[in-house]
């Protein structure tokens, strides 16, 4: 089946019908691996927010933001070109920068926040939760059309597996800089790659530059849907459904809007809980032969994946 375009999939009626809306989700996800949720709860006005203290934060001199630089806890700045998420064919690293949020616990970060941010912190906990709660009902939604048996966690069997404390997940603010592509020697921005978690949240904002490998051959562009959110299938529930549900390779590429105006995106990645093991889910749609073993017959867990995927991508606090 070729794939041409993303879903679309309106989530107004999700409270009230929501094997329906479910069944549309699956569709989505067993093909392109991609779609649009519209008519959501995340409220406009916290994404709004959390797009400008992204760019108050990247507008900050070079210094003040490489001191808090990421580490191996996934957590604090990335700068120009320190993460390459397709290491076989970039020649160098993304051109953009980040900061990356563990979860808050208990209205705490999860290590020190540069200054902008800690005075902002009960509004990022807010927000980081409420994209919790949002990808809850995206993985509601695959467990109903999966029809996951009531004694083997129903509905609930992936949310019970995604607690927000003490997870992985990460909410990202990045910015691609404008201009750069005459000195840049690739025409990718940010390299090919799949996300390594069970699904991703994405925010776009003013600037597309987005593609999706469809139908894992051509790439299309994901134009930006005002109020939208982008929702792609992880690596990990691709494990978890043993290749039904879709990690789509996707990347983003140079514009030529880009050579005058700076693109800002937010993705929150969602991660199950380190210690959960990728065995296929318990559904009849669900082939369950275990694929994710060692050499010693040890099935990885969702955090042995995870770290592995994370080594092979930054290289840690270089000054």
């Amino acid at each position: 089946m070729v794939v041409e375009s993303i879903p679309v999939v309106d989530f107004s009626d999700f409270k009230t019908n929501p094997k329906k809306v479910a069944q549309e989700v699956f569709e989505a996800c067993k093909t392109i691996g991609f779609f649009y949720m519209i008519n959501h709860d995340l409220p406009q006005e916290e994404v709004d927010r959390a797009f400008e203290l992204s760019k108050q934060y990247f507008d900050l001199p070079s210094e003040e933001k490489r001191k808090h630089l990421i580490d191996t806890t996934n957590h604090g700045y990335s700068d120009l070109y320190s993460e390459t998420l397709d290491p076989e064919n970039q020649r160098q690293g993304d051109h953009k920068e980040g900061f990356n949020f563990r979860n808050f616990e208990n209205g705490k970060p999860f290590a020190p926040l540069p200054e902008l941010f800690q005075e902002n912190v009960k509004f990022l906990t807010q927000f980081s939760k409420d994209c919790h709660a949002t990808a809850m009902q995206v993985l509601e939604a695959f467990a109903l059309a999966l029809e996951i048996p009531e004694e083997k966690g129903g509905r609930s069997f992936f949310v019970d597996k995604h607690k927000y404390e003490g997870s992985a997940e990460i909410l990202r603010f990045l910015k691609y800089p404008r201009g750069g592509e005459a000195t840049y020697k690739e025409p990718v921005r940010a390299g090919a790659h799949s996300d390594y978690g069970s699904i991703t949240l994405l925010f776009q904002k003013d600037v597309p530059g987005l593609e999706v490998q469809a139908s894992r051959t051509q790439w299309i562009s994901a134009p930006l849907i005002p109020g939208a959110i982008t929702v792609n299938v992880g690596d990990q529930m691709e494990l978890w459904t043993n290749g039904l549900l879709k990690s789509t390779k996707h990347r983003v590429t140079f514009l030529p809007e880009h050579n005058h105006l700076d693109r800002y995106s937010m993705p929150f990645f969602v991660h199950p809980n380190d210690s959960v093991p990728l065995v296929p889910a318990p559904s009849k749609y669900v082939d369950q032969t275990i694929s994710t073993v060692d050499a010693n017959g040890h099935v990885y867990t969702a955090g042995e994946h995870l770290r592995s995927r994370l080594d092979a991508t930054y290289n840690y606090g270089e000054k």
